[in-house]
């Protein structure tokens, strides 16, 4: 409780920018905890809207890598390869979004492209499945992962998922595929999207 009380202060005697990233923190830890006391049930409600594209998604799953130094600056690399491959197919802040309804629908638009289908969420393992409409550039399904941190939403894929997904929109990309395999030793590397409400 004193560390509560305390964090509380130090929140409210720094200046309005400051205040806003601890405000982003509490919300994010507030949300993570929620979740996991609802077995993930929380996610699945706040998955549903629309989410705009910010940046890719890298999560490492598994103590070992998730916390070391090397994964910070690994992730740090693979991101910006990320970011690199995904302007070339138009996976941009302002040209990429989601929606997700209630009903198990979702839309996309992903550059010049126009995506739609279903999905699949499960909130005890955070799996999530997308179903693409078909003839839809030949993407079928698509299983990965969703999380929701506060008011961001982070979608992640194994790499061969997300290789096919990129690829399917655009060519062969090389940026991508030297992420693909920079990342091809390591177990439980997801890659994919981060947005926002």
């Amino acid at each position: 409780m004193k560390k509560l009380i305390l964090l509380l202060a130090l929140t409210l005697s720094v200046g309005s920018s400051a205040a806003q990233n601890w405000s982003d923190l509490l919300t994010k830890i507030g949300s993570a905890i929620a979740d996991k006391v609802t077995d993930g049930e929380l996610t699945r409600l706040a998955i549903v809207g629309e989410w705009n594209y910010t940046a890719p998604g890298v999560r490492f799953e598994g103590e070992d890598l998730a916390t070391t130094l090397s994964g910070a600056a690994l992730e740090s690399t693979v991101a910006s390869k990320l970011e690199t491959a995904y302007k070339l197919v138009g996976i941009r802040p302002g040209a990429c979004a989601f929606t997700f309804a209630k009903d198990n629908t979702f839309t996309a638009v992903v550059g010049s492209h126009k995506l739609s289908g279903t999905y699949e969420f499960e909130p005890d393992t955070h799996a999530m499945t997308l179903h693409f409409a078909k003839g839809q550039y030949g993407l079928g399904t698509l299983s990965g992962h969703a999380f929701v941190s506060g008011t961001e939403l982070q979608l992640v894929f194994p790499v061969t998922g997300l290789v096919r997904f990129v690829t399917a929109l655009g060519s062969k990309i090389s940026s991508l595929a030297s992420g693909a395999e920079l990342l091809a030793k390591y177990e439980n590397v997801y890659l994919g999207f981060q947005f926002a409400k």
